[in-house]
């Protein structure tokens, strides 16, 4: 592929995709090879100096395409020699295939399960095995339950802070002693709402500038994101139901806040969330509900998400344009929110 054509495929992604920037490098090395990775900052600095842009594409250039966001999603690649490069970007090219297909909705399922895990790794896990039942680390395995892997065992790749990857081990790969009754029910989220979650995402949400007001609305409305605050120092106004319990409250606070942090009700000039707003209601209702239901389900509230994303996806012809990448990041973000006080940001 040359410069120009390469120019040309992001520009056309920009227009129908509007993912993450990791969406996009993925992508183009698709299309061109590892060169796309050197050509892709250039072409997006030519785009973004480009006249005539319509403002929604220009907009997305500039909050979510950021050199800043480009250059994170390059280091997370890393050197091409490094070997387990390959493995990861399989993964995510193997993961597009959710979006196409009535697996998706069992792909959100599978991501909200495992609580020990981050949403994005879960995501990967997925990638690699949709069977897998319980997974961990081979030391993990032999510390806490005196297990080990078995030499035909195939690992699965996930992320780690510290490292570049680290290898896990679903259960069916490992022998040793019987297993604790406990862990026959470890994905089971039943039990009762901690209030300490609302609260703590309200709060939040201040720091991120967002307003949280319960307020009178009909029966059919659960609530609303806006970007139209109507008092100084917000940035986004949700809107809840004042009627709904708190795990009702929770719920749809979830699924507003991921319109927001999806980027679907507008940029944010600080750049603490994308700008995606060109995407379909369609769209834009799925990645946002896949959000909800991932970090309600991790909290211990069964929900009716499945049965909705599954109309939706059974009926939108646009889901190319869903973001598994953001949606993982978005749902680790907002669960985070309600585990703990955020220090302010800077």
């Amino acid at each position: 592929m040359t410069r120009e054509q390469a120019s040309e495929f992001v520009l056309q992604w920009i227009r129908r995709r509007q993912g993450s920037p990791a969406d996009l490098l993925r992508d183009l090395e698709e299309e061109a090879g590892w060169p796309g990775r050197l050509m892709l900052p250039s072409i997006l600095d030519e785009l973004r100096a480009r006249r005539g842009l319509p403002v929604a594409e220009r907009k997305f250039l500039v909050y979510t395409l950021n050199a800043g966001a480009v250059a994170e999603s390059l280091a997370e690649g890393g050197d091409p020699s490094q070997q387990h490069q390959s493995s990861i970007d399989d993964l995510f090219t193997r993961s597009r295939r959710f979006r196409k297909s009535k697996k998706f909705t069992q792909a959100v399922e599978f991501v909200a399960k495992f609580r020990d895990y981050s949403p994005f790794n879960n995501m990967l896990v997925y990638a690699q095995n949709p069977h897998a039942t319980h997974f961990a680390t081979a030391s993990h395995w032999r510390k806490a339950f005196g297990r080990s892997i078995k030499e035909e065992a195939r690992g699965m790749v996930i992320l780690a802070p510290r490292s570049p990857v680290l290898m896990v081990y679903d259960i069916i790969d490992t022998e040793g002693p019987p297993l604790p009754e406990q862990m026959r029910v470890f994905t089971q989220t039943s039990g009762p709402f901690d209030p300490a979650l609302l609260e703590r995402m309200v709060k939040n949400c201040e720091r991120d500038q967002i307003q949280v007001k319960r307020l009178a609305m009909g029966g059919m409305r659960g609530g609303f994101a806006t970007s139209r605050a109507r008092e100084p120092g917000w940035k986004m106004r949700v809107g809840l139901r004042d009627d709904l319990a708190d795990a009702a409250a929770y719920s749809v606070l979830c699924h507003e806040l991921a319109h927001i942090y999806l980027g679907h009700v507008g940029a944010d000039r600080e750049g603490w969330w994308p700008f995606r707003a060109n995407l379909s209601e369609a769209v834009a209702e799925i990645e946002a509900e896949s959000v909800a239901y991932i970090v309600c389900a991790r909290a211990g509230l069964r929900t009716r998400s499945a049965e909705y994303l599954a109309s939706f996806v059974e009926d939108s012809e646009d889901l190319d344009a869903i973001s598994l990448d953001l949606i993982s990041r978005v749902a680790g973000r907002m669960e985070d929110m309600g585990r703990r006080l955020l220090p302010p940001r800077p």
